[in-house]
């Protein structure tokens, strides 16, 4: 088992080329007035401030995130986008291109050198007359350990049924956990984006997801300020 931190990959950096990306938007917007004007970057801003939003709907930005599926449960409820994502339905983690392993995301809230208690962790399991029984014993672990053990399970069953009984991978991932690493690519317009990073970077947002769209939405800013500088972020 492998655990890692989430990231994203924007798949085409020329989308980010503000220059070029607001001389399109703004011969778009004149067509509405039929008239030259002000330059690119004032154009959009005057229209973006009036929440006039519909013209920068005409570009586009791709994205890779690579983080657990809990937080692609809350990224495809943006509607007004294209989405393709890792299928546990074929990707079988059992095989040596995978490492006959699966991959798992680091929650953030979990330390590693969290406070110790102690906690009964389950220590064998036995057939009691064909009934299965757990048996357990205490041991001192943290919050990290009772996640890295549910994580360890999990690959455990995951294994035993596709390797042990043959199960095909649409049928064994349902053993498989919301921290399992996968991969999402995103292309919304610059209008959802905008929408996107109002609700995914708020302060009352999953932190995991803050963790992953907070960067991107920096990058965004950096690049592209005259479209994504005004969407402040909140601790």
């Amino acid at each position: 088992m492998q655990i890692i931190k989430p990231s994203f990959v924007i798949e085409n950096p020329e989308e980010l080329d503000e220059e070029r990306v607001l001389a399109r938007l703004a011969r778009y917007a004149r067509t509405a007035y039929q008239s030259e004007g002000s330059g690119s970057a004032t154009l959009i801003r005057k229209i973006v401030d009036r929440g006039h939003e519909s013209v920068i709907e005409h570009e586009k930005i791709t994205v890779r995130f690579i983080c657990d599926r809990g937080v692609t449960h809350e990224v495809v409820r943006h509607r007004i986008a294209s989405y393709t994502q890792e299928s546990t339905r074929f990707c079988n983690y059992s095989q040596g291109r995978f490492g006959s392993e699966i991959k798992v995301i680091e929650p953030l809230f979990f330390d590693r050198r969290g406070k110790v208690k102690a906690v009964d962790v389950p220590s064998g399991v036995f057939s009691d007359s064909g009934s299965l029984v757990f048996s357990t014993k205490v041991y001192p672990l943290n919050e990290f350990d009772v996640w890295w053990l549910a994580m360890l399970f999990a690959e455990w069953a995951y294994l035993a049924l596709t390797k042990g009984f043959g199960r095909t991978p649409q049928e064994a991932r349902s053993v498989l956990p919301n921290s399992l690493k996968t991969e999402i690519v995103i292309t919304y317009n610059l209008r959802e984006w905008r929408h996107f990073f109002r609700l995914r970077c708020a302060k009352d947002a999953h932190p995991q997801m803050r963790e992953i769209t907070i960067p991107l939405l920096q990058e965004f800013q950096e690049h592209m300020p005259a479209i994504f500088g005004d969407i402040s972020i909140l601790e």
